[in-house]
């Protein structure tokens, strides 16, 4: 089981690009599903994953230094001057804009994650 990578084409398509990569869909799907080419909320990517029968809490669950994630996440990062999500699949964090890394890009902080239970891709 793994995930496949996919970048994001534009500054703003980071949440689309995590919903493709857990998916196993292309950026420009999520676009049209969810309508909108720009920054996401937690209710849009909510909508996408449930369209894709992509199980996940309901809740975004708060993330303490101390925190252990799930197996399986999307992450809300805060960055200088902007916030930003990520997937995060057994100590690999899959980031749409910064590539497949071991640690959290060194800039962002981990704000709060979104367990995901099942995944068409992984």
């Amino acid at each position: 089981m793994e995930i496949k990578y996919i970048k994001q084409p534009t500054d703003y398509l980071c949440g689309q690009a995590c919903v493709a990569m857990l998916a196993g869909v292309t950026v420009d799907e999520v676009i049209e599903l969810i309508n909108n080419d720009k920054g996401t909320s937690k209710k849009e990517l909510s909508t996408a994953l449930n369209h894709y029968g992509i199980q996940h809490t309901k809740t975004m669950t708060k993330y303490q230094p101390e925190t252990i994630l799930p197996d399986l996440c999307l992450l809300k990062l805060l960055l200088p001057g902007y916030s930003h999500w990520a997937v995060y699949y057994k100590g690999i964090f899959y980031d749409p804009e910064f590539g497949v890394l071991e640690k959290c890009y060194p800039k962002a902080r981990i704000m709060n994650y979104l367990e995901i239970f099942a995944s068409l891709n992984v």
